[in-house]
């Protein structure tokens, strides 16, 4: 009996120790991806040494290439460990070591641009492959370390925390940019390596997570047996195919993502220093989602969560419009404007929230790495949108890359209508 006591009191202090690892993990994260946001901080970043559009939109290609593709392989790799936490040590290690570098090689962009330009993305993709790499194996283990009835309370207190400090970091951002005493580049180093700084407190804190031993099959099993169950499933899940597609859909709001900031600037007439508001405001949206969208998640289902998602993506390029009408006739624009990022942090935090829970409430446990592999590997394609909105912006112009993103993001938005609440499928099953 007493042995019992103490076996569930180990159990207790073991899911409250993963429990805070993994969220003071991810609210360091979430403050550190302020100072580098691939679709504001880093384009802008990008755009004082280039005029490329091409260039530009890279930047946001080059992160969610870099997190998408691995995803099935590294699914195949991990689905046989027992555990998983090796690999996103080794992982998050060089992704870290990514960022300090891509601070350094800022310094190099009042003397040498080119350089700057070229080390910077060359760490910029190793980073991004590395976050990648960690993907599949961290969800996995947050899924069996964090309890569904949990989980809620996770989204709360690292977005409302994390999120937080994050919309104080766009204050932060836009008094460097602004300062005098910070010139270009000594600003964006500072900047990045603030975000280098809060990304090492976030591994510190991962590498306290005890992991639980995941229930695999002894020995690797072959990629082409792996991947020939792709067909089948896809076959057999008509849900999985449907979050497939809703999530490709709705993640064409990368299209003009990083073009936001270039387009207030460039057509808006607005300085470089907005870039703060810009994030806090992103921030903003995202705190206040993760703290409504875990609640409703847990009262109402993922389900509602991704229709909610939907609508505020959809609402990015109409917004963007309706600023520019009101720029064009002389009436105030800039509240109008900056709620485009609000909306952009509540997709983000609304892409989590429920296409993921929702991914992970139909996947069963033995297949759960192969369930994320999938989703994210098939969503991969949408990473090269900002490539395409740049020649979108070459050979057309911006309004035509707004009505275009609204067209594609709505078809999504519809289609999530059709899906049914996770808990109820299993009922009827």
């Amino acid at each position: 009996m007493l042995q019992h006591q103490e076996k569930s009191m180990d159990e207790k202090r073991k899911l409250a120790i993963n429990f805070y690892a993994i969220s003071f993990d991810a609210i360091f994260f979430n403050i550190s991806s302020a100072f580098l946001d691939p679709g504001t901080v880093i384009p802008s970043f990008v755009s004082m040494l280039t005029n490329s559009p091409i260039l530009i939109g890279l930047t946001t290609t080059i992160r969610n290439c870099g997190w998408f593709l691995p995803q099935l392989l590294v699914a195949h790799r991990v689905e046989s460990l027992p555990y998983k936490k090796p690999v996103v040590l080794w992982a998050g290690g060089s992704l870290r070591l990514s960022i300090g570098i891509m601070a350094f090689s800022a310094l190099l962009a009042a003397r040498n641009p080119g350089l700057a330009l070229s080390l910077f993305y060359l760490f910029f993709v190793i980073l991004s492959f590395s976050d990648g790499i960690t993907g599949v194996p961290w969800i996995d283990i947050f899924a069996k370390s964090i309890p569904p009835s949990s989980r809620g309370r996770y989204y709360a207190l690292t977005q409302l925390l994390g999120g937080s400090l994050a919309f104080g970091a766009g204050f932060l951002i836009k008094n460097i940019l602004d300062s005098k005493d910070f010139v270009f580049p000594n600003n964006y180093f500072i900047i990045f390596m603030m975000g280098f700084i809060l990304a090492a407190m976030s591994f510190i804190s991962f590498i306290r997570v005890r992991e639980n031993i995941s229930e695999t099959k002894p020995g690797q099993e072959d990629l082409r047996v792996f991947l020939s169950k792709i067909p089948v499933l896809l076959k057999s899940d008509m849900t999985l195919r449907k979050l497939i597609l809703i999530n490709t859909l709705v993640r064409f709001f990368f299209l003009p993502l990083p073009f936001y900031v270039i387009f207030a600037r460039e057509n808006l007439g607005l300085s470089n220093d907005v870039v703060g508001f810009f994030v806090s405001s992103q921030m903003l949206g995202y705190v206040l989602a993760g703290v409504v969208l875990g609640r409703i998640n847990d009262y109402s289902g993922s389900r509602m969560v991704i229709l909610i998602t939907g609508f505020a993506t959809t609402l990015q390029p109409v917004l963007a419009l309706a600023s520019y009408w009101l720029h064009l006739k002389g009436y105030p624009f800039i509240l109008l404007y900056t709620a485009i990022f609000a909306s952009i942090g509540i997709t983000y935090s609304g892409v989590w929230v429920g296409i993921f829970n929702y991914l992970l409430k139909i996947a069963p446990e033995e297949k759960r790495p192969l369930y994320i592999g999938l989703l994210n590997t098939v969503t991969a394609p949408t990473t090269f949108l900002p490539i395409i909105g740049g020649l979108v912006i070459n050979n057309f112009n911006y309004t035509f890359l707004f009505i275009m993103t609204f067209a594609i993001v709505f078809t999504g938005f519809i289609l999530s209508f059709t899906i049914k609440e996770p808990d109820i499928i299993q009922k009827k099953l």
